[in-house]
């Protein structure tokens, strides 16, 4: 090989490199973009999941910026908001999923909340704190123990698994989250099925059931034969 020869196959291999390293920063700097927005692109060593190309974040976040973008006329056009600061968790009036609270931003017109499950057949409920989670069973706990607690979790199950966990801290903030947790499942119970055409005095004795049973003053199973009650009374 003559030596114009090994010049030009030198400055071919530096484009390469030069070409490989340019991909290389923009598919990180993307995958960076959607790591700031909340989906999961990175890989164990900090970089870039390798089964992603360029092409493929792309369109990962345009997908993203679109949902953002028609969440956001979702909510400017669903007007009441029913927000559960303490579970963190929101709805939407008359729309049935629960979302988590994001930041509505009218300077973008994107929403970055996220759907969690149907309102219907979900439970919340505050546990037993740091020490719980990643527990299968949710254990709630009793209204005895909310003056001595300083750290709890609030947690939403949802029929098909999901788990949102909220830590608390403080009795006043435990004490609130107990609050809406009250609020939560007689919302939750008025959008079942069943209690589809409960009337308001329904609606309130599922509510104090519910409360007597966060209180700890009513056992799981006394709670359901009570709740079937009213149900059958409608």
């Amino acid at each position: 090989m003559s030596l114009r020869e090994y010049w030009q196959a030198a400055q071919e291999q530096g484009r390469e490199q030069a070409e490989a390293d340019g991909s290389g920063h923009r598919r990180y700097a993307k995958a960076w973009e959607l790591y700031k927005l909340g989906v999961p692109v990175m890989s164990s060593n900090g970089g870039p999941d390798p089964a992603l190309t360029e092409a493929a974040l792309d369109g990962m976040l345009a997908a993203e910026q679109g949902r953002r973008a028609t969440l956001y006329e979702t909510f400017a056009r669903g007007g009441l908001m029913v927000v559960f600061q303490a579970l963190g968790v929101q709805l939407l009036s008359g729309e049935g999923t629960v979302y988590t609270i994001g930041n509505h931003d009218p300077l973008t017109q994107t929403n970055s909340s996220l759907p969690l499950g149907l309102l219907t057949g979900a439970e919340a409920m505050v546990t037993d704190g740091p020490q719980g989670r990643g527990r299968l069973a949710l254990l709630p706990l009793a209204a005895t123990a909310l003056d001595t607690r300083t750290a709890a979790d609030a947690a939403v199950v949802f029929p098909d698994g999901t788990v949102h966990v909220r830590a608390l801290y403080g009795h006043m903030e435990i004490r609130k989250a107990q609050r809406h947790v009250a609020r939560f499942n007689a919302l939750a119970d008025a959008a079942a099925p069943e209690a589809a055409k409960v009337d308001p005095g329904h609606a309130v004795r599922l509510q104090n059931l519910q409360e007597l049973r966060e209180a700890g003053l009513l056992s799981r199973e006394e709670y359901a034969a009570k709740r079937a009650e009213i149900i059958a009374s409608l």
